[in-house]
């Protein structure tokens, strides 16, 4: 379509920018090429048009338009590869353009600005002298004034903001005065209220409200009603078939679950007995454990005034320690300032060559942005040269001539919009006959539709009088069962009320024997205060007592340790010589038990031996003496390896 399109159409089709230039570019020379065209696409074109339409229409003219294409593909060759190759397929000569170099301007250099050499701070520290009044003063002083000042300023507070002083402001009024005014305002506001309408009284309807149904309602309710039906040939096929149906097993069905109903609300109420009697043994639960929080917080307050007294000379011994710091620390004072300043110079250091780095990429990549627009430019003035005015080229319609494009049964405009009126009146013969047929469906139907509702009517009417049956029942039914229910909740009100009373008269003796026990506990503190002061003065007499005691121990322990000592050189000295007499008592004793144990190992083994000896020879006399017997007796042994055969007599 380049006839109708147009070169300069076609180039900004190829510019838009929807395909790479590499890809272009091959397209173009493939196209454009006879060769290439004969070896790969020529055959297989022929064989679904025709060879002078392939060879005239297509290869022919696209061959026509070489010319004016060749800037177009010389374009897309310099995208694709920079360069742009002749008809002999050398590479053209480039121009080299000649470039504006920058040069600064000859501006008169700025005097450098001269600035005034900073002042030297010195950061010496110099401690001051401990004020002399300090060792004048106490701590006890201290803390004495503290409270006496404190005790002026509640006096002075107290003064200022008197009961006197107070605002009559309107909502410190009590809480009847507040309703009272609450009511006046409700009733200013609905005075305007005057419109009272009449409301009669309900009459209920003496008929049934007539409804209109509509198609789908009836076509619900008949389908409504086959499944019913469905169902109920299914019980009576069943019924014919078995010769019995589940209405037994539904009855008691329905018992069971009146029964698990029944004992579910029992379960219900003795859950609600349990939660009441738990609610109120919680209340009580939580009574007596503020009360024995009350009494735990004393405990406590009493143990923290002692850790407080501790603390309290633990932060004296603190302070002094403190002070030993400081002294030390200002002594070392200048060696931290002396790190500082290595450090500071250290990272200006480091600042300033990564300052100089940063401002040598910046000036690279400055001198990078400047070649790229460079060669931009260059290349957008080249392609603006490259484009023509473009040959208008069209082609005159004729709306009988057939396109002539090598397909099938091609038809031209006059002929198609013929055809076209034709399909298009069988389109509206056959609508007409759909719509007569659709008609007739919908009388059918509407005829259907009037029969299922007079039944439909029918049958409501009757379920009508069977379902108020069935609701009466229902109703004396629930009303039998809500008296069942308001007796058995009676019964647990009562039940619950009697283990409530039960519960308090146990909290109440609980309550009696605690408080008993915190009047035995506040005497024997009321005791214990009192004898606090002269537990105090013993104490301090006991820690003398207990220092003189501890050096006359430390001297009695120094002396015993070296008693001791020179008792335990004596003794090793006595059990080294004991030990080395022992040693040789010993090795004596076992030589002698040693050899006591070969001497009667060798008598045991002789009287062994000789034992064995004398049964050997036993055995051999009485084995000799039995073979005698035999041979006098039968005249051979028993032996069959005495030579002679074994002969045995008969008997009798």
């Amino acid at each position: 379509r380049l006839e109708e399109l147009g070169v300069a159409e076609y180039r900004q089709f190829v510019s838009c920018g929807y395909g790479t230039a590499t890809a272009l570019l091959a397209m173009l020379q493939y196209s454009l090429d006879v060769a290439e065209l004969e070896r790969w696409v020529k055959v297989e074109w022929c064989k679904v048009y025709d060879v002078r339409y392939v060879e005239e229409e297509i290869i022919a003219k696209l061959q026509g338009f070489a010319a004016e294409l060749k800037p177009v593909v010389d374009e897309v060759e310099f995208k694709a590869t920079g360069t742009v190759k002749a008809s002999d397929s050398t590479v053209l000569p480039t121009r080299e353009k000649r470039r504006t170099s920058p040069k600064p301007f000859n501006i008169t250099a700025p005097k450098p600005r001269l600035i005034p050499e900073p002042e030297a701070i010195s950061r010496e520290v110099k401690a001051l002298p401990v004020p002399a009044h300090l060792h004048n003063t106490s701590l006890a002083d201290v803390e004495e004034q503290k409270k006496k000042r404190l005790e002026e300023e509640k006096q002075r507070v107290a003064a200022k903001y008197g009961e006197e002083h107070v605002p009559k402001l309107a909502s410190r009024r009590d809480g009847a005065e507040g309703e009272e005014l609450a009511r006046k305002v409700e009733a200013e506001r609905m005075a305007e209220c005057t419109f009272k309408p009449r409301v009669g009284k309900y009459v209920p309807p003496t008929e049934d409200a007539v409804v209109r149904q509509n198609v789908a309602a009836v076509l619900r309710e008949d389908a409504l009603l086959k499944q019913k039906q469905a169902k109920e040939y299914e019980l009576l096929k069943r019924y014919e078939q078995d010769l019995h149906d589940g209405s037994e097993f539904h009855r008691w069905q329905e018992k069971m679950k009146e029964k698990d109903h029944l004992d579910e609300e029992k379960r219900v109420h003795t859950r609600i007995v349990e939660m009441q009697l738990a609610r109120e043994s919680a209340i009580e639960a939580r009574e007596f454990q503020e009360k024995k929080n009350n009494i735990l917080a004393e405990h406590q307050r009493g143990e923290f005034q002692v850790e407080m007294d501790q603390k309290k000379i633990e932060l004296e011994n603190d302070l002094v320690d403190k002070q030993k710091l400081v002294k030390q620390t200002q002594a070392e004072r200048e060696n931290a300032r002396l790190a500082e300043e290595r450090e500071a110079k250290n990272r200006a250091d480091r600042a300033e060559q990564i300052r100089r780095e940063k401002e040598a990429e910046a000036e690279r990549k400055r001198r990078e942005d400047e070649q790229e627009m460079e060669r931009r430019k260059d290349l957008i003035k080249q392609i603006r040269a490259l484009e023509k005015v473009p040959v208008a080229r069209f082609k005159q319609f004729d709306a009988a001539e057939q396109p002539c494009q090598g397909l099938l049964e091609e038809m031209s405009h006059a002929e198609l919009w013929e055809r076209l009126k034709i399909v298009q009146s069988q389109n509206a013969q056959e609508l007409e006959e759909k719509r007569e047929r659709q008609i007739g469906k919908k009388l059918d139907k509407q005829n259907e539709i009037h029969e299922k509702a007079e039944t439909l009517a029918k049958i409501r009417d009757r379920a009508r009088d069977e379902s108020r049956t069935r609701h009466d029942a229902i109703k004396s039914k629930k009303q039998e069962q809500e008296e069942a229910q308001q007796r058995y909740k009676d019964e647990c009100i009562e039940e619950v009320a009697m283990k409530i009373q039960k519960k308090k008269m146990q909290k109440r003796e609980e309550e009696l024997r605690l408080r008993k026990e915190l009047k035995e506990i506040s005497m024997k503190r009321q005791f214990l205060a009192a004898n606090a002061e002269m537990v105090e003065a013993k104490k301090h007499g006991e820690q003398h007592a207990g220092l003189d005691r501890e050096a006359h121990c430390r001297q009695a322990n120094t002396l015993t340790n070296q008693r001791r000592q020179n008792e335990i050189k004596g003794k090793e000295m006595m059990l080294r010589s004991a030990n080395r007499q022992s040693s040789a008592d010993g090795y004596k004793a076992m030589q002698e038990a040693t050899n006591d144990r070969l001497r009667r190992a060798h008598a045991a083994n002789t009287a062994l031996k000789q034992d064995i000896l004398f049964a050997n020879q036993t055995a051999r006399n009485s084995q000799k003496t039995l073979e005698r017997d035999l041979r006098d007796e039968l005249g051979h042994s028993s032996s069959k390896y005495s030579g002679g055969p074994l002969r045995i007599p008969r008997s009798a």
